[in-house]
């Protein structure tokens, strides 16, 4: 999954300034919780507002951004809850994020060592955190796959109408370019965005799927964690 998305990525050039929490130069400051919620915050703030009329030919694409990032933030808040409900096994894994599965395995044994009874084990709490979490992992397998397509779509798109998102982002940006060709006046009222202005549903649709793909892959790095321990746990049973 991990590739297709890094695919559509290549082929979207104008995905490239958006930083990923999960990008492996802060990955090891990562604080789940703490960038759930704060992404969840900034797709709150971006909003949905869908559906939108703003031009035959897109609006399929801007609404579908719309309703992916909805659909994304949904999922966010499941996991939150879930997060919420297992603060010992985030708390164990964040402590470990650096390891290999071995020595997180090694790290689970020499944990349940000590404990006092099968409720008190980390080994046995994450195979419970793992069970919960099992709907939301698919909902998020099944986004990934919506986004890998609507990435894909953007490519083509945002490339069309490059000069419209670049006046928006120089606006935004507060760009010379700009403000050497408006009025003052009619900067002023260039500076109160149209929603229905082609340049900047697209930018709102491009940040939406740019939102979502990093709430994608926080959900996706956790899983693709819990499943190489429960892969390993697997294999040592299997060989006892």
């Amino acid at each position: 999954m991990k590739k297709a998305i890094l695919s559509a990525i290549i082929f979207a050039p104008l995905f490239a300034g958006c930083v990923s929490t999960t990008d492996t130069s802060t990955s090891a400051n990562l604080d789940r919780n703490a960038a759930v919620a704060e992404l969840t915050t900034r797709m709150d703030t971006l909003g949905y507002f869908h559906p939108v009329e703003v031009q035959p030919g897109i609006d399929e694409f801007l609404n579908m951004s719309a309703i992916i990032l909805e659909r994304q933030r949904k999922v966010m808040a499941e996991y939150r809850t879930q997060t919420d409900n297992y603060r010992d096994v985030q708390a164990f894994l964040y402590a470990h994020q650096n390891s290999t599965p071995e020595q997180l395995q090694a790290a689970i044994v020499e944990f349940d060592a000590g404990a006092k009874n099968k409720d008190e084990e980390i080994g046995h709490k994450i195979a419970a955190y793992n069970l919960a979490n099992e709907g939301i992992y698919q909902q998020n397998v099944e986004l990934a796959t919506d986004l890998t397509i609507e990435i894909a779509k953007s490519a083509y798109i945002l490339s069309q109408h490059s000069t419209a998102i670049a006046k928006v982002t120089a606006l935004r940006m507060g760009g010379d370019v700009v403000s050497s060709w408006l009025s003052s006046d009619e900067e002023n009222a260039e500076k109160e965005e149209n929603p229905k202005d082609i340049g900047t549903a697209l930018v709102k649709a491009k940040d939406q799927l740019a939102l979502a793909l990093e709430a994608n892959e926080i959900i996706e790095l956790e899983q693709a964690t819990i499943t190489a321990i429960n892969e390993l746990q697997l294999e040592q049973e299997a060989k006892g």
